[in-house]
């Protein structure tokens, strides 16, 4: 990709950053100390309590029902044409003449009307924003390309993408929210464009999911061994241009900020940050954490987040083995021509993952098939015939499938939908499975000297016959 695409004369300016962004500029001072203060005064305990479900992963999800989303589609598209003659929507206004089945498809629409909870005005205002950052990152050339891969990445951007500072971690959060990690002590970007277009790639690449678009992002900022007092350790306005990117241009949710930093070094810095950037719903779906690397794993850990031990190590050690992964998988997708939905990047919690080993074991989507197998395994025993036993197998997997469970097999480009079959052959692995485990287990409890119906009598009775 040639280096000029950042200077062409259709590219257009970023939003203007706020004064006094200094890379090297002392820690939180008085005046931000007076502003921060301001902005979580002005949050109400209604958007307080919003915040606080936000950040635990327990806010209620927007219904979809056809008619919604039809009126929402709607008034989304007079929405973009009313903005059209906007200064600010020149990407977008160029985009629309040249690609409407891209601008106005309505699955680019819903992405945004996701990431705003369906309001119509600031949605349509985060799509223009969009074009202009894509024209401005990737150039007139990608402004319609509805996926950006890693064939548009030149290699300078590859190198860093790969380098690890920037992760989607190989799980989601317990509320089934995917998570962003940046690690600000892994070296540095050669330029703020890098940085950029690798927070671009990462968000996009999450948000082939509709999980992910329903449910929103968490962003982890790990700055736990960095030295802050080190000048070169801050970018400022790298800081401010990535915000502007993920808050207010991206189609996606951002749900909670964490930022963590070790106690030596303190989170005033962060403080000056927060002050600067966020706007109080943004202040409110912030949180600080301090301390070790095993104890900032913890705290993260009371807000749901979990994996982050597997991309970096309690001894400060960098894992780039599962982010590289990645990286090959999303290389396969993209050279995919089947649509992105019969593939999923990350698994939800409901999902049932038809693998072997533990990872697909523990699952929770998995552990749920086999609480439902045990619920029924009377009835499964108690039908006798195969026949029977197989149209049991086939009615739970539609049931499931009905409540959105998906069922999911490995592949080269992530997962993708396992057939109906594959789907009955594990539920009924399952039942055999679950039946198998409880009678050993009750023939323990028999050994150990307990009486037969001490624990689960009937259960135990009719496992033991």
């Amino acid at each position: 990709m040639s280096g000029n695409r950042r200077k062409d004369e259709n590219s257009f300016s970023e939003p203007t950053a706020p004064s006094g962004l200094d890379a090297n500029e002392s820690d939180f001072n008085e005046t931000e100390v007076k502003e921060l203060a301001s902005k979580v005064s002005a949050i109400t305990l209604d958007e307080r309590e919003a915040a606080l479900f936000d950040m635990h992963g327990v806010a209620p999800t927007p219904e979809e029902d056809p008619e919604r989303l039809s009126t929402a589609l709607t008034e989304m598209n007079e929405m973009l044409t009313s903005m059209i003659c906007w200064e600010q929507a020149s990407a977008f206004k160029l985009a629309d003449s040249q690609a409407p089945e891209y601008t106005r498809s309505h699955k680019l629409l819903l992405m945004f009307l996701r990431s705003e909870n369906f309001n119509i005005k600031e949605a349509a205002t985060r799509m223009i924003a969009f074009f202009q950052h894509k024209l401005s990152l990737f150039g007139p050339e990608k402004l319609c390309k509805e996926t950006i891969g890693q064939n548009d990445l030149d290699a300078e951007d590859l190198e860093h993408l790969a380098a690890g500072r920037l992760q989607l971690l190989p799980r989601r959060d317990h509320a089934g929210r995917a998570q962003l990690i940046y690690f600000r002590r892994f070296g540095h970007w050669a330029t703020h464009e890098n940085a950029l277009r690798s927070i671009y790639y990462w968000c996009m690449a999450a948000l082939r999911d509709e999980e992910t678009q329903k449910k929103g992002i968490v962003l982890i900022v790990h700055s736990v061994g960095n030295d802050e007092s080190n000048p070169k350790e801050r970018d400022t306005l790298l800081a401010w241009k990535g915000m502007q990117l993920l808050r207010g241009a991206l189609p996606i949710k951002v749900v909670g900020h964490h930022i963590c930093s070790s106690p030596t070094t303190g989170l005033r810095f962060y403080y000056s940050h927060v002050a600067k950037f966020f706007d109080s719903a943004g202040i409110a779906r912030t949180r600080f954490h301090e301390g070790s690397f095993e104890e900032v794993d913890q705290q993260l850990a009371g807000f749901g987040i979990s994996g982050v031990d597997l991309v970096i190590s309690y001894e400060g050690e960098l894992k780039v083995d599962k982010h590289k992964e990645m990286i090959r998988t999303l290389k396969c997708l993209e050279a995919q021509t089947l649509p992105v939905e019969h593939y999923v990047m990350l698994p939800s919690h409901t999902d049932v993952l038809l693998g072997r080993g533990k990872p697909s074991q523990n699952h929770p989507g998995n552990l749920r098939l086999s609480l439902i197998a045990e619920s029924l395994l009377q009835k499964y025993d108690g039908s006798g015939k195969r026949q029977a036993r197989t149209q049991l197998a086939a009615e739970t997997v539609e049931r499931m499938k009905g409540a959105g469970v998906r069922f999911l097999t490995k592949c080269d480009e992530g997962w993708k939908i396992a057939p109906d079959r594959l789907a009955r052959e594990r539920v009924s692995s399952t039942f055999r499975t679950v039946r198998d485990r409880l009678k050993t287990q009750n023939m323990a409890l028999l050994d150990s000297g307990l009486e037969d119906g001490d624990i689960h009598p009937k259960r135990n009775k009719r496992m033991l016959e």
